[in-house]
């Protein structure tokens, strides 16, 4: 159950929506455009970023079509499997994805090589 419905107020629903999504747009929203041009050296920069993007909005997509089978599956638990998905990619992100704040391309993708060697 949510505040909303339990106090009977459909303007909260509205109201943390609308935080949500401001929140994300200034936050993790935009990750995926500032790393996909980060992480890829100059040659193949357009068509890898142009396919991290294009699978950005597949996997929109996806979650957009089956959100309603998900809710009516799971009733009240609707958001578990994004929750959980979400819990994994964000350890996967701070174990794989390096800081390139300050570095250059050459750098970023030296420090890609060492990883991938080990």
């Amino acid at each position: 159950m949510t505040v909303a419905f339990i106090v009977d107020v459909s303007a909260l629903s509205i109201v943390f929506t609308a935080l949500y999504v401001i929140a994300f747009g200034v936050t993790l929203g935009p990750l995926v455009w500032v790393m996909t041009a980060d992480i890829f050296p100059d040659a193949i920069r357009a068509s890898a970023s142009s396919l991290c993007i294009g699978m950005n909005w597949l996997c929109n997509l996806i979650v957009g079509v089956s959100y309603p089978y998900i809710s009516d599956a799971l009733d009240d638990y609707a958001y578990v499997p994004f929750v959980v998905l979400l819990a994994i990619f964000f350890l996967l992100a701070l174990k794989l994805v390096p800081e390139t704040s300050g570095k250059s391309a050459e750098e970023i993708l030296a420090e890609y090589d060492s990883r991938r060697e080990k």
